[in-house]
């Protein structure tokens, strides 16, 4: 599978020097834009996205076990989807993003986020209605997004799965640090609140208990995440704002 959205930025290197230089900030559009890039909402006119086919979970898929069916019918997303990966991990990092090539997909009537493999290449499949519902699918993401960027495999003998969850969790917190600085307003609080409603107090065999999972997404938050060595976030702009 190419990956047509993935987060393929195209001369962010010339952006971030005229960011730097400028003192200016863009949001993903006017980077594509500037790049002269012409796929998805970027373009002149719009695309659709692009059929992916039913994703397997299982041997693919972290957290497989909690999803219901054998796939998820998935399409590659338009570029406007990456926008939230790029206020996640930060304006500074996008050339990360580009590097691990992390493509994201849209599905319909998911109410969540699994990161997942596909064709050799690390995906996040999302519902795109849930992925505006706020601080939940923010905290999700950022939690995928930590499995990926962390270098987690569904085979990684390395770490346990506890010590997994608890690596993408903090990088999650780190996210919610960035989401912050490209919003330009304070999002903790009702992260902490997600985590409190949506992990088990207690944990599971794969899971931690919920009080080391949120000490791991404060000290994301607090002093950010080992994995992908990231950036300080910047101040970004969207036309709508989360």
């Amino acid at each position: 599978m190419r990956p047509v959205l993935a987060v393929q930025v195209l001369c962010w290197s010339m952006l971030l020097c005229d960011y730097a230089a400028a003192q200016r900030t863009y949001s993903f559009e006017e980077a594509c834009r500037n790049a002269g890039q012409t796929t998805g909402p970027c373009a002149p006119q719009q695309r659709q996205a692009q059929p992916m086919g039913c994703v397997p979970l299982a041997g693919n898929a972290f957290h497989a076990e909690a999803f219901s069916g054998s796939c998820i019918p998935t399409t590659l997303a338009p570029v406007l989807d990456a926008e939230i990966l790029i206020e996640m991990i930060g304006l500074p990092n996008v050339a990360k993003l580009n590097e691990l090539q992390l493509t994201i997909g849209r599905t319909d009537n998911f109410t969540n986020a699994v990161a997942t493999f596909y064709q050799g290449n690390r995906v996040i499949i999302h519902d795109p209605a849930w992925a505006r519902s706020g601080a939940e699918s923010y905290l999700v993401i950022g939690h995928e997004a930590g499995h990926h960027f962390c270098g987690h495999t569904l085979a990684n003998f390395r770490r346990s799965p506890q010590e997994r969850e608890l690596e993408a969790d903090r990088f999650s917190g780190a996210a919610i640090k960035n989401f912050e600085a490209y919003h330009g307003k304070p999002f903790l609080r009702e992260a902490i609140s997600a985590a409190t409603r949506l992990y088990s107090e207690s944990g599971s065999r794969s899971h931690p208990p919920r009080a080391a999972r949120i000490e791991a997404i404060t000290a994301g938050y607090n002093s950010g995440s080992p994995c992908g060595n990231l950036a300080p976030g910047s101040r970004g702009f969207s036309p709508t704002p989360r």
